[in-house]
């Protein structure tokens, strides 16, 4: 099981891929294993999305890929 992100280390890794970079895992800086995710043949409607899982420390999510600057970069993490 992957251990879960905060919404703000989400919000990090999600404004690094709108920016075109390499995300890079918000709590050991270690890079994510990229997985396309398949859409569902049971549902109407099609979503294009991403599994992320840090190759290092195991933290990953699912996300929707992100196409265009939806927030403004978000405040550096503590620490």
């Amino acid at each position: 099981m992957t251990k879960q992100l905060d919404p703000d280390e989400i919000e990090h890794i999600r404004a690094a891929l709108i920016r075109g970079s390499e995300a890079v895992c918000p709590r050991c800086e270690g890079h994510f294993d990229r997985t396309d995710v398949p859409p569902r043949s049971d549902v109407p409607y099609v979503r294009d999305r991403i599994w992320l899982i840090c190759a290092n420390c195991g933290a990953g999510l699912v996300m929707d890929r992100p196409k265009t600057r939806v927030k403004p970069l978000p405040k550096p993490l503590p620490g």
